[in-house]
């Protein structure tokens, strides 16, 4: 039961955490909306996988600037298909161009600077709370975290070029419809099957862009 709560909750934090936060509004400013909110995307993003939003959407930025070259940060046609899976790649060197409107995000800042630490503070409190809680709500999220945006980068390009890949929805809500991501960068809602933009649409209320 408890890998069933588990998934539950990695759904809920990936789709808002990283599809909704990290990804749509962070990285690609597709919306608007309040800095509460802000706050808890920052946060569920954490849980998925502990990295911080100014990596993750510096990254995806040179992703889309780079996208299938050698320049990408994980191509898999110059990455490799294993390292690709298994989010084992590496970027030397990020230019602070990618990066910059993000620092003066103070909330964004303060998550980049004491990620770990929260993460590891609320790892805490699950564990204390009950193994089954830590299970469910700490390492299924990061493992399935780990494997679902392994899977995207690497099934979503693996032919050299975006593609949608819809079942890929399932472990990386949100994320499935790639190449409708890629023709619209800036959209909040990809087409209308698309979760995250429904989510967006109903509880994200001030939005700049529209698909």
């Amino acid at each position: 039961m408890f890998i069933f709560y588990g998934y539950i909750f990695y759904y809920f934090a990936a789709l808002i955490g990283i599809s909704i936060g990290y990804h749509r509004y962070f990285t690609h400013r597709s919306f608007k909306t309040s800095p509460h909110l802000e706050i808890v995307m920052l946060f569920l993003g954490l849980i998925c996988g502990g990295r911080s939003a100014i990596t993750w959407a510096a990254v995806h930025r040179m992703h889309h600037a780079k996208s299938d070259t050698k320049k990408d940060p994980h191509s898999p046609t110059y990455k490799g298909a294993l390292k690709v899976l298994t989010s084992r790649w590496k970027v030397e060197y990020i230019p602070k161009k990618y990066i910059i409107d993000l620092l003066k995000n103070p909330r964004i800042v303060f998550f980049h600077r004491h990620g770990k630490l929260i993460h590891l503070a609320y790892a805490v409190i699950m564990l204390l709370s009950g193994m089954w809680m830590f299970i469910s709500f700490v390492f299924i999220p990061f493992v399935l975290s780990w494997a679902g945006f392994g899977m995207l980068n690497y099934f979503a390009h693996k032919n050299g070029k975006p593609s949608n890949v819809p079942m890929l929805n399932i472990i990386a809500p949100g994320e499935g419809w790639h190449l409708d991501h890629h023709n619209k960068p800036q959209a909040y809602k990809l087409n209308r099957f698309d979760i995250a933009g429904v989510v967006i649409e109903r509880f994200f209320i001030k939005t700049k862009f529209s698909s």
